[in-house]
């Protein structure tokens, strides 16, 4: 959700160096609804060349409804810990009202989030790259885009995905509950699913091991991982 794209950076590091990658951070100090996000990325992806598209959490609507337009370089979609109908069903549309930038403001929400962190046994040095890339997105912009999370819907958008997807989920997901991946494969069977045993930051809780199932996948499409 922070949109910085510096989450990525312990997957990244798992690539050849031989491999061309491309990271579309969202602008940090805007103020975007999910159809300036999806237009801002769509934009920024090759056209002559074939792709994959990896996204997590909060992008994972982003990334299916671009791929639902079908894009003629897209080969593939690997979606990571994320959603594509309101993840906290009508509890969590209901939230919405008290959902504002104090939130992230609050220096004992930041407490809770490492105290969870590390109880769900991420590193010091994998906690702290969390919690500074919330840092680097304004309060206002981080609300906004959760508040869009609440209520997102891109189910029928996922029916229409005609490339191959993998979907990894976490199986100790403490943010998303488990309805998030079972809606995923209702609106489209022919999704891979694969658990990893990792908290909600699953790339940067494993990057290996996500890396690997990644790896596996593009080979499938014949790209290069």
């Amino acid at each position: 959700m922070d949109g910085t794209g510096l989450l990525y950076e312990p997957l990244l590091k798992q690539w050849p160096e031989r491999t061309r990658l491309s990271v579309v951070p969202y602008p940090a100090d805007k103020i975007l609804t999910y159809d300036q996000v999806e237009a801002y990325v769509k934009t920024r992806l090759p056209v002559h060349e074939p792709y994959v598209l990896v996204a997590e959490s909060y992008g994972g609507p982003i990334a299916v409804r671009i791929a639902a337009q079908h894009p003629p370089m897209l080969s593939g979609l690997v979606l990571s810990a994320t959603f594509v109908r309101r993840p906290r069903g009508n509890f969590g549309e209901g939230c919405r009202g008290i959902v504002g930038p104090y939130l992230f403001r609050l220096t004992w929400l930041r407490g809770i989030l490492e105290m969870i962190l590390r109880w769900q046994g991420m590193s010091e040095g994998r906690m702290h790259l969390v919690v500074g890339a919330l840092d680097r997105a304004r309060p206002e912009v981080l609300a906004a885009r959760l508040k869009d999370a609440l209520t997102v819907d891109a189910y029928e958008d996922l029916k229409k995905c005609g490339v191959p997807i993998l979907c990894l989920y976490a199986k100790r997901d403490f943010i998303l509950p488990d309805h998030c991946r079972e809606t995923i494969l209702e609106a489209n069977p022919s999704v891979k699913l694969v658990g990893l045993d990792t908290p909600h930051f699953l790339f940067q809780s494993k990057p290996a091991e996500a890396f690997r199932e990644i790896q596996a996948f593009t080979r499938t499409l014949k790209i290069p991982a």
